[in-house]
Parts: C-alpha cells; structure tokens; sequence
C-alpha cells in the first residue's frame, strides 16, 4: 500500500538529501541526473578501488570539482571509469572547466555525456570498462 505523501513530508525528505550531499566529499550522480560542475585541472589523480572484495584493484580517476552556483565553493570529488576519465580529459585539453555531466543508467549500465555546452551532449561514453 502506497500513500501520498503531504508538502511538509516531501519538504523533509528534501532537506534530508541537502544535508547528505552537503556532507558527503563525494559528488554522487543518481541515473537520470546532470550537474554542472568546475573541474579543477590541477587536483586529479588515479585513485584505486577494489569493487568486489576479491583484491584486485581497479583503477579509477578522482577529480576535484566545484559546484559553480555554489557561494562556499565546497570541493569535492567525483572518479570515473578509464573510457569517461579519457572524455573529460579531452574537454579539459580544450580549455573547458565548465563541464555538465549526466548520468544514465546505473551499475556496470551506467554511460556518462560531457559538455561545455549544455544544449549540446555531443560525447557520450560507457563507463563500464
């Protein structure tokens, strides 16, 4: 059974996923999501994980990033696959530290699109390597 939830639940719910992701180090895209966020080209690195708790690693990409409208200017993280790192890279290489990046799909279906121009989501990459 499913109820409608009132204004001040889904107020509350909000205010909950505001403070997590003020919290968080981590920007962390849901399927279906696009932000715009400031890459810093000067804080980024390989960063190993290991998925599956097998030991072996895999590695990943960690960018530092801004939110552009945010006034504090927070840094946090954001790490992509190998394929989706090359893509911003690219962008970055252009000069475009303005990116908005959207996120379709999730698990190992997960694909991300890159643009300096948010009309435009000309790159689109898998992030399942």
């Amino acid at each position: 059974m499913t109820v409608e939830l009132s204004e001040k639940a889904k107020e509350n719910l909000k205010r909950n996923e505001e403070s997590r992701n003020q919290q968080s180090k981590f920007v962390n895209l849901q399927p279906g999501e696009n932000v715009v966020l400031h890459f810093d080209p000067e804080k980024m690195e390989p960063v190993y994980k290991d998925f599956n708790g097998d030991g072996k690693l895999t590695t990943r990409y960690q960018y530092t990033v801004t939110d552009p409208n945010d006034p504090n200017q927070t840094e946090k993280y954001i790490t992509f696959s190998k394929r989706a790192s090359a893509q911003v890279d690219i962008l970055l290489r252009e000069g475009h530290a303005i990116i908005r990046v959207h996120r379709i799909g999730a698990g190992k279906d997960t694909q991300y699109m890159f643009t300096s121009d948010p009309d435009d989501f000309r790159i689109c990459i898998s992030a399942s390597d």
